[in-house]
């Protein structure tokens, strides 16, 4: 990674560090990835406690915890985000994604994504 553009910062919703294959409420943990316009780099792994262990409903509480914890990124990508988490990542700036794939194949697609939006912002 270079200092020569902007550095993007990733949540990924992973059970196995290899696929993004974990719903958002469910997540346990997030994989933090910063990507720019030449790859990206692991940061590091964050648990947290899941949103929805039952899945029989959430509060506020829990879902701001689960904001909170990656209120330093700029997107979430995970298997599966509901409504409600949804609006609470976008209305604190942070870009949803629902990929499930390889995290390797998400990231370089993002990375894409952004230099895309970067250079369209500049026109």
């Amino acid at each position: 990674m270079t200092d020569s553009g902007k550095t993007y910062r990733i949540a990924a919703a992973s059970t196995d560090g290899k696929t993004i294959n974990e719903h958002f409420g469910k997540a346990d943990s997030f994989l933090i990835y910063d990507i720019d316009s030449t790859g990206w780099s692991f940061v590091e792994r964050r648990e947290i406690k899941p949103l929805c262990g039952s899945c029989e409903g959430h509060n506020d509480e829990s879902l701001s915890a689960s904001v909170d914890a990656i209120a330093d990124c700029d997107a979430v990508v995970a298997q599966k985000i509901g409504p409600t988490g949804r609006r609470a990542l976008t209305l604190n700036n942070i870009s949803v994604f629902e990929q499930p794939d390889v995290i390797d194949n998400v990231l370089a697609k993002l990375a894409a994504y952004y230099v895309k939006s970067k250079k369209e912002k500049e026109k």
